[in-house]
């Protein structure tokens, strides 16, 4: 568990913690599924998920559109802004071992 507070972007800890197993779940396990939830599903968990593809190399538009496609009303405007100005480290890749996506 990684609490943070409702509507809030997430503390920069929590951020290196997700990316840090993302990077070694997907190392261990490439092409594997990872499952991210909160309470409502319109904030915190959007949030991390966005910052898993921006650092995957989407661009922050885009992560917001993808996931607004499968979760409507997702991200608040305090989130949105947080997301916009997050500098990514391009830690991340999603790709199996055929190349494609792992994001869905």
């Amino acid at each position: 568990d990684w609490p943070f507070d409702d509507g809030a972007p997430p503390p920069g800890q929590i951020v290196d913690d997700w990316l840090n197993l993302l990077k070694a779940k997907f190392r261990e396990e490439p092409g594997c599924c990872v499952a991210v939830h909160c309470v409502a599903g319109l904030g915190r968990a959007p949030v991390l998920v966005a910052l898993a593809l921006i650092e995957s190399g989407m661009k922050y538009e885009e992560a917001v559109e993808f996931i607004r496609q499968k979760r409507r009303g997702a991200f608040n405007s305090k989130q949105l802004l947080y997301l916009e100005k997050y500098r990514p480290k391009m830690r991340l890749r999603f790709k199996d071992a055929n190349g494609h996506c792992c994001v869905q």
